[in-house]
């Protein structure tokens, strides 16, 4: 439950970006928000994470860009990843996180 948070959590630090991306109906404020509400306690919102845990969302956003960010998220959220149980959230959320990825600079 806790990593789904997380992803909500996420979705919170983009709140101020606005791109294509929203202008067809995913919202980069929303991902962040999602995302920091339900993988925030596992993936760190910023900066690199801590050694053997989830990747920071930095790292997930330079690995995974738009088209397959949210391939890999609707994998994950209909069918888990190692310790991730499935997110059940739903198409809208998932291209709301991708979107908010996808408008973090790359490093």
């Amino acid at each position: 439950m806790q990593r789904f948070l997380a992803l909500a959590a996420l979705a919170v630090l983009a709140s101020g970006c606005a791109t294509a991306t929203e202008s067809s109906g995913a919202s980069v404020s929303r991902g962040q928000l999602i995302a920091e509400a339900r993988c925030a306690s596992c993936h760190a919102m910023t900066g690199e994470a801590e050694p053997g845990r989830p990747p920071a969302f930095a790292t997930l956003a330079a690995r995974y860009r738009a088209h397959s960010l949210q391939i890999r998220l609707t994998e994950i959220d209909e069918t888990g990843h190692f310790n991730m149980p499935p997110l059940r959230m739903g198409e809208a959320d998932v291209a709301d996180i991708a979107a908010w990825l996808d408008s973090l600079p790359m490093s």
